[in-house]
């Protein structure tokens, strides 16, 4: 947002880097990507699919609009100037732009937030009998399985132009880390929880409320 106006809908000439930027969350993904190296449309497009696309929104019919933006805010240029094809135009951030990638990345973050629909029918799901829970476990874990693999498969920076020594390699390859674990931890989970409802104890509980009805 700029003097009450969003990133969207304004398209003035560059801001003094002490103002508020009040981006999407492509547009901020976009400003990361090209904080890292200078990339086209289509290379970021690419490298958000194969990281932060399973937990941060990257629209890919904003991408484009998003770069025009972020240029007529003066927050990227193209460092060779205007290139056709547009997709393969390269961008890169100007000073202003890093300044405001700093800014955001040391503001406090939002609070966590998680859609997740598998994990809303476990809610409702018991009334029905443990079968529906036990096939919403193993859909979990089916789910999981292919998240964990896609991960490991990943090679954080091997697109990258620079040295494999880059410092900036650190923070993907702790993203790397955060994603195994979790998936782990999750795919743990899912080996309890059908332990559990495989049980004689709940077997035999579940009986008992069967002869009851």
């Amino acid at each position: 947002m700029k003097n009450g106006h969003t990133a969207e809908t304004d398209s003035s000439s560059t801001q003094s880097a002490t103002e508020n930027f009040e981006l999407t969350s492509t547009a901020w993904t976009i400003l990361g990507f090209l904080s890292l190296q200078p990339r086209s449309g289509y290379e970021i497009r690419e490298a958000a699919k194969r990281s932060v696309r399973f937990f941060w929104g990257v629209s890919d019919g904003q991408l484009y609009p998003q770069l025009k933006i972020l240029e007529d805010l003066g927050l990227i240029e193209a460092p060779n100037g205007v290139e056709s094809p547009r997709s393969r135009q390269r961008w890169q951030l100007t000073d202003t732009g890093r300044k405001a990638l700093r800014k955001w990345l040391v503001s406090p973050s939002a609070h966590l937030q998680i859609r997740d629909e598998n994990l809303v029918k476990f809610l409702f799901a018991a009334q029905e009998g443990p079968e529906l829970l036990l096939h919403l476990i193993r859909e979990r874990r089916e789910s999981f399985t292919w998240f964990l693999n896609t991960i490991k498969e990943t090679q954080p920076g091997s697109t990258w132009e620079s040295s494999k020594e880059d410092p900036s390699l650190a923070g993907p390859l702790l993203l790397q880390r955060y994603g195994i674990g979790f998936a782990e931890t999750v795919l743990d989970w899912c080996d309890q929880a059908e332990a559990s409802l495989l049980s004689p104890e709940n077997k035999k509980a579940s009986n008992d409320k069967e002869d009851s009805l």
